[in-house]
């Protein structure tokens, strides 16, 4: 029999269908929210995962280093002119010559010079004369006064006679006074002209080497206030010196006698010894930095070194050999201060409304060493770092000497720490 489809039967169906669609909404809204829920609840745990940056403890040697830079320098080094005006006549040696102590470099011409003595020389033989003249006029003088004393004896002769006679002695003598005073005049303008001709003639005061010349045939040299420098000699290039500017924070380091290596440009990838001479107390200041000239003694027998060469130097300040040692990150490190939890709040709402925690903040120092010297280190142990004490010797920069504390070579210290998904 056919069934009767009436308006009401239709309406009570729509009514069926739309009651279970506002069912099956909330439940797939549900559904999707828990979905989120548990997605983002995973990944907030993989970024509070905590990753490890370790490093063995080893056994090494460790070299402390201070680092300095300055020139090659000869030993001694010299200026050599000319001490009188002239004109150059004649050059003797060039740049690079090997020169001896006395040799000569240079001369200059010396024709008025040598008119100049010849000339004194006339001049002395002049006052030399004279001294004979104003001998024999004090031999003539001191007769007549014993003559005119003699007589005065017997009363022959007037007081003012005895008294001219004595006058006229007194004034010979101090005419022979003087003509000898000027034989000593002429006596030096003799040898002031003869050490001007040996000026003239320009000698090597050491033994070394002609790095430099400035002088030419024929050129006038005026001397004013100050010698002209012609020639630089610099002594025996076999031994020169490293001279470099070290610090005023490291020259309380450095000692005379501590071993030194340096490398200069013209040779990369080579090093060179040395070793320090002298420390120097007189301080330096450039662009307010302080520093201390300091000498390294340098062997260049094979002449490979020249002056004015720009050299860093390493000088060896301290040295520890097959000692504990650990990377200085390790000491830096320490674990980063964790921010406080909010509150938590169960159920669904709560899971997906919740602050997401803001997770540790790192921190980049670790603590200043107490007062017998320990530090902390941190060390891991059943895969969590452990905090140690140790104290700590030299240090390279790179790595630190462990001098005592429960550490062991091979044990794993921490350096960093990362978070996140691995």
């Amino acid at each position: 029999m056919p069934q009767t489809v009436t308006v009401e039967s239709i309406t009570r169906r729509r009514k069926r269908f739309r009651l279970r669609g506002w069912l099956v909404w909330p439940i797939v809204l549900l559904l999707g929210l828990a979905g989120g829920a548990y997605w983002l609840q995973g990944r907030t745990a993989a970024r509070a995962m905590v990753h490890y940056t370790t490093a063995a403890a080893k056994v090494a040697d460790i070299t402390v280093v201070v680092t300095a830079v300055g020139s090659v320098q000869p030993i001694q080094q010299v200026d050599v002119g000319s001490l009188i005006s002239g004109t150059i006549s004649e050059i003797d040696v060039k740049i690079n010559d090997a020169v001896t102590k006395g040799q000569v470099l240079a001369r200059l011409d010396t024709s008025s010079l040598e008119a100049e003595l010849a000339r004194d020389q006339a001049t002395l033989s002049a006052r030399r004369a004279e001294v004979q003249d104003a001998l024999a006029a004090q031999e003539a003088a001191a007769e007549t006064l014993d003559r005119a004393q003699k007589i005065r004896d017997k009363g022959l002769n007037s007081l003012e006679d005895l008294a001219a006679a004595i006058t006229a002695k007194r004034r010979a003598d101090a005419a022979l006074a003087s003509a000898r005073a000027n034989v000593q005049v002429a006596e030096a303008d003799v040898k002031l002209s003869q050490t001007n001709i040996d000026k003239a003639v320009i000698v090597a005061p050491i033994d070394g080497m002609v790095l430099d010349l400035q002088a030419d045939l024929g050129q006038t040299v005026s001397v004013a206030n100050s010698t002209v420098t012609l020639f630089t000699l610099a002594h025996d290039l076999g031994q020169m010196e490293l001279q470099v500017d070290v610090d005023e924070a490291d020259i309380g380091k450095v000692a005379v006698g501590d071993k030194a290596s340096f490398s200069v440009d013209a040779y990369l990838g080579q090093t060179f010894p040395a070793s320090v001479s002298e420390m120097h107390y007189a301080p330096q200041t450039v662009d307010n930095i302080v520093t201390y000239p300091t000498i390294l003694a340098i062997d260049n027998s094979d002449h490979r070194l020249r002056p004015g060469m720009t050299a860093s130097a390493d000088i060896t300040v301290e040295e520890a050999k097959g000692v504990l040692s650990v990377p200085n990150a390790a000491l830096r490190y320490s674990p980063p201060q964790v921010a406080a939890s909010p509150q938590k709040t169960t159920g669904l709402l709560g899971m997906l409304f919740s602050s997401v925690p803001t997770g540790p903040r790192p921190t980049t120092e670790a603590g200043a060493a107490d007062k017998d010297g320990f530090r902390s280190l941190y060390i891991m142990k059943d895969g969590q770092p452990v905090r140690i004490a140790v104290k700590t010797g030299v240090t390279d920069g790179d790595v630190t000497q462990v001098l005592d504390g429960p550490l062991q070579p091979g044990d794993l210290v921490v350096t960093a720490q990362t978070t996140g998904a691995p």
